[in-house]
């Protein structure tokens, strides 16, 4: 048995897989073990890289296609470890993380999720500027990244990865979920999660679509509605300081926008333009 468990599903991520798992076994603290599950790849490359890979401490398990929840559930489940951190098949992690968030683990234990700051590298770079953590901002929104450690027991406990949420932001409701039982959230101030920014991704499709975004985070609200009744204030706080920013963009541009609504040739021109910058 292992200590901690380092969870990858996998989805035709062909050679990008080869950085997450070297980093994942490139890990300070030894007591690791990596799972990854093919989540039914079509890709020749991935299919051709898991048949003959020779990782040490690594277990390939294969399933139907089935997502990202289902296939993080899978892997949970057939881990050893006490100590749970996923990463996708096309990010990575420095050799420290496990190490240090497992010693606020240990000396904590009303944590029950530790994390990082966040690098973004590929088709964008730079730091991932989400909020720092607080009960409020994750009332509003999710601002822990799927690769955070958790205990595996609170993974039983809440139930796992919810699979129904097949479009994403399926970690919001599982952290949601932990938070729900009282524990603690801890971000380390440390740049030790490299996040891989794809011109195209599952999580571009699904923002893409808002319909799409209302009725997933519609299920997250009616699935943990106990958590967001208990923490109301906070979504009014929000709403009404949304409010308070429109009213002050009308004060200081109002006048401008009835003058271009004003004239409908001026409105198209800009309408065109905007397009044509790709700014609408």
């Amino acid at each position: 048995m292992a200590r901690v468990s380092i969870v990858i599903p996998c989805y035709n991520a062909g050679d990008l897989i080869f950085e997450a798992v070297d980093s994942a076994l490139a890990q300070t603290f030894a007591d690791v073990e990596v799972v990854i599950v093919d989540d039914g790849s079509t890709d020749e490359r991935t299919r051709q890289i898991l048949d003959s890979a020779n990782w040490p401490r690594t277990r390939i398990i294969r399933q139907k296609n089935a997502g990202p929840a289902a296939a993080r559930n899978v892997a949970v489940a057939n881990a050893t470890g006490e100590f749970i951190l996923p990463l996708d098949a096309d990010d990575r992690i420095d050799p420290t993380y496990v190490e240090k968030a497992l010693a606020v683990m240990d000396a904590r234990p009303e944590v029950g999720v530790v994390y990082c700051r966040a690098m973004k590298f590929g088709a964008e770079q730079g730091p991932w500027a989400l909020p720092a953590y607080s009960l409020r901002e994750l009332v509003i929104d999710n601002v822990i990244f799927v690769t955070a450690m958790y205990r595996k027991a609170d993974w039983l406990a809440v139930g796992g990865y919810s699979e129904a949420l097949k479009h994403g932001v399926e970690d919001y409701d599982f952290w949601i979920k932990i938070v729900g039982l009282g524990r603690e959230v801890v971000q380390l101030d440390e740049f030790l999660f490299h996040y891989r920014i794809q011109a195209s991704s599952r999580t571009t499709s699904f923002q893409q679509d808002r319909s799409v975004v209302v009725s997933t985070y519609a299920k997250i609200f009616r699935d943990n509605a106990a958590f967001y009744l208990k923490n109301a204030e906070y979504l009014f706080e929000h709403r009404f300081g949304l409010y308070d920013e429109l009213l002050r963009y009308r004060a200081r541009y109002g006048r401008l926008d009835a003058f271009i609504s004003a004239r409908p040739r001026l409105r198209a021109l800009l309408g065109r333009l905007a397009r044509l910058f790709r700014l609408v």
